[in-house]
């Protein structure tokens, strides 16, 4: 090769390196979330992470608007048997899957991941950051050695691991996570809390890059792509029955038919109008021609995973031309109890809100106990627009077969027509449908005080799990709780036989329980489960440990409640006497009867008379108070304290932590703070409250300069600030959280 060959391929790298910058960079937002982008792309992406608070949310997000991803966040979570739970926001194409393995025992790689793919391989995996001791790293090394299943349609192409952004190497790829933030935080705000209850969008802050190191690929990837997808085509209906047949008549007929449907659909969503209806429906039209065709094809249809497959993307597909032809379909179906006994009523709603008329023509019930269809209605009903039809049906069945514990589902189908296009809507429910119920402990943990050892075995302590079950409104049934817990717990009695009544949300349950000298030292994990049926429809797991938190018994402390709720719960765990304030109470409350005030997170959300507090504690504090803010979010009140107070939230690793005063009393007294245990549970990027507070003694900043833990003295008392997540640690039973705890209490 001479050397202006080799230049032509330099400048051909470059040229394809820029291509994929800007479009990283500039990829319009025109079809954003446009479901017929959905119904066109076939591409997976698995996104394994430890921690919900590490997630890389800007990169996820982008990966699932540009390209149409389906999104799968997959996670370990110890305790309990071996089974699966799943959020979704379906109609975005993201799905949350947590994959609860038994406590304390090795985990079977293969079998668990076989169960987060259990519908078909990824295309794409992103490893978050990794606990070494943790179920992700050995899911990493599994999955980096995994060979391709020659009898799969479809296998896992790319691997990334998420690295530090100094790290070199051309098989990288850089992310610009800021700048992606900015320009999906909308949808990010609305999206995540439905997936993750503990999300808040107020802490939340992404580096300002990303870098994602590629440690497993095909033989046929280009390893130095700059971009997550790069060249990788974003359907391949086309090229997967090309693969599955020989040159003939066959072929070419349904090559075309896939072809025409991602051209249809593609088509979609560049146009608006009747031009985007009429394209939605006919690529709809022309799938649903190929599936059938390909179920007639003995060949094909045996062909494992194919229908399966085809039968996913005509299900996207039938959604997106529902929604296009303005057609809302509700089939209701509510088993009722009667004299003659129980009795099923569906009720069809059909609502038309589209350009043109669409014809409802046929209503059947399908019994799982027979081959033939029952048809309710046969009579052809033409909707107009901007109207409704909705008529209730009602089905005799044998009660046996109401009360059948097998898996099928009472099943009514639908077939409208339009345009001369018969589409098929269903609704269903389970015979044996498991109730919408969860338990929890609240708070999922519990530390107890250290005693001394004793020769005979005896009870040592006593303390109260508060157990939560929460239902809906209409629900009522007899349930039963069944509570496993580590040597040296003893629970006390208490309700395992529960009626729950309707009009009631929730019900909370005390368990006592009594700690022994057998306990053995660490985190150990208990388990109570929710038995309806002799099933198991919920679980929860707690974990407990011993650990002190001692604060001086005299000492008086109020507190500030923080929007999650998590001061007051590690405030009762450590058994501490204290007062709640309320938004009166900063009026006109003795604010000098207590040594202490605790202000929580976000609390000058929920007492906007923080904001005009400052002359209030400015005196408590002179008179030798002491004011614990812990962190805050950035619409913290400028003058609510006699410092000035600017949080500057960030994300930080805890070797971008400094202790500038390694002596100082917060960290010393009563207890004596090892910095190294302190920040462990900070292995990756997370999510800090620093602030920049005037004047000040920073005792730990950040590599920004931030403060992280500071005291300000004032008079005979002082203001400390502490922006660590110190709750999180209490919660996560963080020796030294819980020390720094007990010590902020005692300064």
């Amino acid at each position: 090769m001479d050397w202006t060959e080799t230049l032509t391929l330099r400048y051909r790298a470059i040229a394809r390196r820029l291509v994929c910058l800007v479009a990283l960079i500039a990829a319009s937002p025109a079809n954003a979330e446009d479901p017929a982008r959905y119904a066109v792309t076939d591409l997976r992406v698995a996104y394994l992470y430890d921690s919900p608070g590490q997630i890389d949310w800007p990169t996820l997000y982008y990966l699932n608007d540009t390209y149409g991803c389906r999104i799968d966040l997959i996670r370990f979570v110890a305790g309990g048997g071996l089974y699966v739970t799943e959020r979704s926001l379906a109609p975005k194409q993201i799905y949350r899957t947590d994959i609860h393995v038994p406590a304390n025992r090795d985990i079977a790689v293969d079998s668990t991941l076989r169960l987060a793919f259990r519908e078909r391989p990824p295309d794409i995996v992103l490893i978050g950051s990794v606990n070494p001791r943790g179920a992700l790293a050995g899911a990493r090394d599994y999955l980096s050695k995994l060979a391709p299943d020659p009898r799969s349609l479809f296998n896992i192409q790319k691997i990334y691991q998420l690295a530090d952004n100094s790290a070199a190497g051309t098989e990288a790829v850089t992310l610009g996570t800021r700048g992606l933030y900015e320009r999906f935080r909308d949808r990010m705000f609305l999206e995540v809390p439905v997936l993750f209850d503990e999300f808040v969008s107020d802490t939340y802050e992404p580096p300002q890059m990303t870098r994602y190191s590629l440690i497993a690929a095909a033989p046929h990837i280009d390893r130095t792509e700059p971009d997550i997808v790069g060249a990788m085509p974003q359907i391949r209906l086309d090229r997967v029955l090309d693969s599955l047949l020989t040159d003939g008549k066959l072929r070419e007929a349904l090559g075309n038919r896939a072809r025409n449907f991602i051209a249809l659909f593609t088509l979609a969503q560049n146009v608006i109008g009747g031009k985007r209806v009429e394209s939605v429906v006919q690529g709809y039209k022309e799938l649903v021609q190929l599936e059938y065709q390909c179920r007639s094809q003995r060949t094909l249809a045996d062909t494992p995973g194919l229908i399966a497959y085809l039968n996913r993307l005509v299900d996207r597909a039938r959604t997106t031309t529902l929604a296009e032809i303005g057609m809302v379909w509700d089939g209701r179906i509510a088993i009722r109890q009667s004299p003659q006994g129980p009795k099923v009523k569906f009720t069809a709603h059909v609502s038309v809100n589209g350009p043109k008329e669409i014809e409802l023509s046929y209503l059947k019930f399908n019994p799982y106990w027979d081959t033939a269809a029952v048809v309710l209605d046969s009579i052809s009903r033409k909707i107009q627009p901007h109207q409704t039809y909705v008529r209730e049906f009602l089905v005799d069945v044998d009660p046996q077969y109401l009360e059948s514990t097998r898996p099928e589902s009472l099943l009514f189908t639908a077939e409208i027509v339009y345009s001369r296009i018969p589409l098929t809507v269903t609704s269903s429910v389970p015979l044996r449908e498991t109730p919408n119920l969860a338990v929890s402990f609240q708070p999922d943990y519990h530390f107890v005080p250290p005693s001394a050892r004793l020769t005979v075995d005896k009870v040592v302590s006593s303390m109260r799990w508060k157990v939560r079950i929460d239902k809906p409104r209409s629900y009522a049934g007899p349930v039963r709780l069944v509570l496993e817990t580590p040597r040296g717990v003893f629970a006390g009695a208490y309700r395992q036989e529960i009626q729950l009544e309707p009009g009631r949300d929730n019900e909370i349950i005390e368990i006592p329980f009594s700690v022994s000298n057998l306990f053995e030292m660490g985190i150990q994990a208990q388990t109570l489960a929710l038995v309806v049926d002799d099933r198991v429809v919920a679980a929860d797991t707690g974990h407990i440990r011993i650990a002190a938190c001692e604060v001086d018994d005299t000492r008086r402390i109020a507190f500030l409640a923080d929007t999650s709720g998590a001061l007051e719960d590690a405030l009762r765990i450590a058994a501490l006497g204290f007062h709640a304030l309320t938004d009166r109470s900063l009026w006109t409350a003795e604010l000098d009867a207590y040594d202490v005030i605790v202000v929580g997170s976000g609390a000058a959300r929920l007492f906007p008379s923080l904001r005009d507090a400052k002359s209030r504690l400015e005196t408590y504090v002179r008179d030798g108070g002491s004011l614990v803010i812990l962190g805050q979010p950035y619409d913290w009140p400028d003058n609510a304290l006699p410092v000035s107070l600017t949080p500057e939230p960030e994300s930080v690793r805890s070797a971008d932590i400094t202790n500038r005063i390694p002596a100082a009393n917060v960290l010393s007294r009563p207890y004596a703070i090892s910095m190294g245990e302190l920040l462990s549970f900070l292995s990756g990027p997370t999510a800090v409250s620093s602030a920049v507070v005037v004047p000040a003694e920073r005792v730990l900043t950040t590599s920004s300069g931030a403060t992280l833990l500071s005291v300000s003295r004032l008079g005979d008392g002082q203001i400390i600030y502490c922006g660590l997540p110190v709750l999180e640690g209490i919660a996560q039973l963080n020796l030294e959280a819980i020390h720094l705890f007990a010590n902020l209490l005692n300064y």
